[in-house]
């Protein structure tokens, strides 16, 4: 059976459920997500990712590179039509930092709306924001600084109480550092050092878990999973001290890709970037004086879905919800 087959099938949601489709337009990839299930903590019933590089070109002359464009149309699409087969016809369409920025962005977004895709762009402040916002649902009781690392852009964010506090958003994305890192061993500290202390976000950090949102940061988390034999293999909440940063960087220096392609679970489309990220989560967590890293596996569009419940939904708990759903689904009585 093929999966559309499989998913035309369920393609009603059950009583009670939500069914929700998430398009995220990001500097490096491009993801389609359908969730299902209560609205506080949905299932990600659907979750397909095509790495188009959109932010290259932007880094390289302001400009969505054509060739990149052409790939994410045609990925975008096939997504549109996925979703609409699983029952959302209209799912969220958002884009953040190289189509934000791009000269020729908005015509990106047109071509994408023929498809019959609105695209909502995301301010920095709203991308930051929206990942706090994640972090937060699946974590609620998350006291610490975010950090969301994408192709184009890193976000920051202070949560506390259930609350994101304060934002910012900085040029620092996987895609942009490597030619900072170029210039020397040197290059990236100092931009670093100086883009922190310019916003304010030295020490902000101290004594505070620093929550490791992104692929990029993820994919790191599994290495080090990997390197530390961990025996389950749920990157969700994993844990490390922040001087595993600067380690990974050493292993990345030393490891051939080969090598690195046959750590389980981590993506090889990411691996070319995987020491910018090191590099970076390193000279960042360094400047904040954050006590751990915490991965979330949630983030941007589990922030997007998170806003948009009420004061009541929100008060749920989210374990507690997903053990009465799978209670009422596995039951027999």
């Amino acid at each position: 059976m093929s999966a559309i087959s499989m998913f035309r099938r369920a393609r009603n949601p059950a009583p009670g459920h939500t069914r929700m489709g998430i398009i995220d337009i990001g500097s490096n990839s491009i993801r389609l997500v359908i969730y299902d299930g209560p609205a506080r903590i949905p299932a990600a019933l659907f979750n397909e990712k095509v790495m188009v590089g959109l932010g290259k070109g932007v880094s390289r002359d302001g400009s969505l590179d054509p060739e990149a464009m052409e790939r994410a149309l045609a990925s975008l699409a096939r997504f549109q039509r996925l979703a609409e087969q699983m029952g959302v016809p209209r799912p969220r369409t958002v884009a953040t930092a190289a189509v934000r920025e791009a000269a020729n962005g908005r015509m990106f977004i047109d071509r994408v709306l023929d498809l019959g895709l609105p695209v909502e762009v995301l301010s920095g402040d709203d991308e930051a924001r929206m990942a706090g916002m994640g972090v937060i649902a699946s974590i609620p009781q998350a006291d610490g600084i975010v950090g969301d690392l994408g192709g184009g852009s890193l976000e920051l964010a202070r949560i506390v109480g259930g609350e994101v506090r304060e934002t910012s958003s900085f040029p620092l994305g996987v895609l942009r550092i490597g030619a900072v890192r170029e210039r020397g061993p040197r290059a990236l500290a100092a931009l670093v050092a100086k883009t922190i202390e310019k916003s304010g976000w030295t020490g902000k950090g101290a004594g505070l878990p620093f929550y490791m949102v992104g692929g990029s940061w993820r994919s790191l988390a599994r290495l080090d999973m990997h390197l530390a034999e961990y025996p389950l293999p749920i990157v969700h909440h994993y844990w490390m001290p922040p001087e595993n940063a600067q380690h990974l960087v050493r292993v990345l220096a030393r490891l051939d890709r080969k090598r690195l392609r046959d750590v389980v679970g981590l993506s090889g489309a990411r691996i070319p970037t995987l020491a910018n990220a090191a590099s970076l989560l390193s000279h960042v967590v360094r400047r904040l004086g954050s006590s751990e890293l915490i991965v979330s596996a949630y983030g941007l569009r589990e922030g997007l879905l998170y806003d948009e419940l009420t004061e009541y939904q929100r008060a749920q708990d989210p374990l507690i919800t997903s053990t009465r759903e799978e209670g009422a689904r596995q039951g027999r009585f």
